[in-house]
């Protein structure tokens, strides 16, 4: 390698490694999605916006947001005074592929899948869902 291509060499080295760090930078900003294995450990610091859905809730945690789906209606969530989720038995834990259950009052709901939401997409939702 002559000197004259050791710049050009460091401007290839510069451009690939800005390639590889622009999408993981992005993918920080989206909450993690729940498919297959993956868990979200939950915080006290989380809110569930239950106005009007039976098929659904959203979930903040923290500064995540997500739409947790059931596997069938769960008209409990609507009107239950306490909801916890927990997966096998152990609270504060939101798995995907209908491993964890939101517990109501009265029942408890199987959760399918748990989608991510950005947060101004969570706020419009839980604003219509107030009306």
């Amino acid at each position: 390698m002559n000197i004259s291509s050791l710049p050009a060499g460091f401007a290839a080295l510069a451009l690939i490694a800005a390639a590889l760090i622009a999408p993981a930078a992005q993918a920080a900003d989206t909450p993690p999605a729940t498919t297959g294995d993956s868990c979200i450990a939950l915080s006290e610091d989380q809110q569930i916006v239950r106005a009007g859905a039976d098929r659904d809730v959203l979930l903040r945690n923290g500064d995540q947001h997500y739409r947790v789906v059931f596997t069938a209606s769960c008209s409990s969530a609507v009107t239950s005074r306490r909801l916890a989720i927990e997966t096998q038995g152990q609270g504060n834990q939101l798995c995907g592929g209908s491993r964890s259950v939101l517990k109501t009052d009265r029942a408890s709901c199987t959760i399918e899948r748990v989608e991510p939401l950005e947060a101004a997409a969570f706020q419009r939702m839980a604003r219509q869902r107030s009306r």
